[in-house]
């Protein structure tokens, strides 16, 4: 933990997208509910019931964070990334992709892993159609949290399989002592989170700057 927690607090400096991410910070500090150290319950504004100006806000940053990156598709896995992904998608004018739960009779030519799922138990079987992803694509990864990354790292494992680029991954909340930039960063892509978290127990969430934000990092 100590070392995530060093490579989260390593990043941060004031004024620009940097001041416009604690916006969210406060957002997820005074409505967030910890649930236990590992879960922090953010369903009454991002993923469950969903708060439009916090989105559009989420939405505008990791936008503008990944424009560089000309990406041509925004991927994130069903469900509780759907809609942050669809508002960074807009932003961008791209197409939204999601990555569904089981396969589908109809789904043409399937691209299949299988992840666990850390607040439901068990592994959950993620499809994602080549008919949506081929070479020419340049993908950029969204979603609402990064806990452990074996999401992430399954879909763009999939992207690769397609034969298509991974441009980025970008988060909304990151639990910085759950390991999951590690496991990202062999991608060797830019990794954007809005609000990340170096721990949290029930009296307090400890907050760390954002991290590749411009003027941030």
């Amino acid at each position: 933990m100590e070392r995530s927690q060093r490579s989260c607090s390593a990043h941060g400096g004031p004024g620009g997208a940097a001041a416009d991410a604690a916006v969210l910070r406060e957002w997820v500090r005074t409505k967030g509910q910890v649930v236990s150290p590992d879960f922090l319950r953010v369903d009454g504004f991002l993923n469950h019931r969903i708060e439009p100006a916090f989105i559009a806000e989420a939405g505008r940053l990791l936008a503008d964070a990944f424009a560089p990156a000309r990406a041509t598709c925004v991927l994130t896995a069903e469900a509780a990334g759907n809609v942050i992904a669809y508002e960074v998608a807009r932003r961008l004018n791209v197409a939204a992709l999601y990555a569904k739960k089981g396969r589908a009779a109809t789904m043409v030519q399937a691209l299949t892993r299988r992840v666990p799922s850390p607040t439901k138990g068990g592994e959950v079987e993620l499809s994602l159609s080549r008919e949506y992803v081929g070479p020419r694509e340049r993908v950029l990864i969204v979603d609402d949290f990064l806990y452990r990354g074996t999401t992430s790292a399954a879909l763009a494992d999939m992207v690769r399989e397609a034969g298509a680029e991974v441009v980025g991954f970008g988060f909304v909340i990151e639990k910085c002592f759950a390991g999951g930039r590690e496991l990202l960063a062999p991608y060797g892509v830019p990794i954007v989170t809005l609000v990340p978290v170096l721990r949290m127990d029930m009296n307090e969430i400890v907050f760390a700057p954002p991290r590749g934000l411009t003027g941030s990092a």
